[in-house]
């Protein structure tokens, strides 16, 4: 019998490498907006939460200008940098090995859900997954990763918080899961880094998708 009946992935990092995609267009939208402009590295650090928390929070742009950096970066991102992207190794053959198990799979991300979409039509691995969470399009605000988290279990039919697990790259979806009241597992392939998922008390970290069958 499976520990859990509910797997959740966060997309971003954990699915998907978009990293290039995202990097690139963060930089173009500096550029359009007449600041100096970060270096890949250090842009690594948006990939994972929401584009409003990144700005607000590692370049201190003013509340009432974000929007206008997300609309630039999503100039060039909806245009171009949503097909600079690859699946990680392993993740397509994890997730069909879940889902032939009886186990229903699903995604939380801070991402906007139409972009999830899209992606995931462009690499074939919309039916790959029994539930779609991201936020609005046109949201600006700052979502929280416990809300996503809980309506993807909404979505997903979960009542038993202990059969839940949900899958992700960063701290904030160690603190999403906790927040919901479920178990996180923490993966070394994306962009997060071991201490920070020690830091923040992940329930598990694996470094390959293989390791997550086993916990399984």
């Amino acid at each position: 019998m499976s520990k859990y009946d509910y797997v959740i992935f966060d997309f971003d990092g954990t699915v998907v490498d978009t990293g290039e995609g995202i990097i690139v267009s963060l930089q173009y939208a500096f550029e359009q907006m007449g600041d100096e402009v970060p270096s890949k590295d250090d842009l690594r650090r948006f990939i994972g939460p929401p584009l409003f928390y990144s700005f607000t929070e590692f370049y201190s742009i003013s509340e009432d200008r974000v929007e206008e950096y997300i609309k630039k970066y999503r100039e060039r991102y909806t245009v171009k940098g949503i097909y600079e992207c690859e699946l990680y190794k392993g993740i397509t053959e994890l997730i069909a090995t879940l889902r032939s198990r009886g186990i229903k799979v699903g995604v939380a991300s801070s991402k906007p859900e139409k972009l999830i979409y899209d992606v995931a039509g462009f690499l074939g691995i919309t039916d790959c997954f029994d539930a779609i969470v991201g936020v609005p399009m046109d949201y600006a605000g700052h979502s929280t990763k416990t809300g996503l988290i809980l309506r993807a279990m909404d979505k997903l039919g979960a009542e038993d918080k202990s059969r839940v697990l949900m899958v992700g790259d960063r701290c904030f979806d160690i603190d999403g899961a906790s927040g919901a009241g479920v178990d996180c597992c923490a993966v070394l392939w994306g962009y997060g880094s071991e201490k920070e998922f020690i830091d923040h008390a992940a329930t598990f970290i694996v470094r390959d998708p293989g390791e997550i069958l086993e916990l399984i």
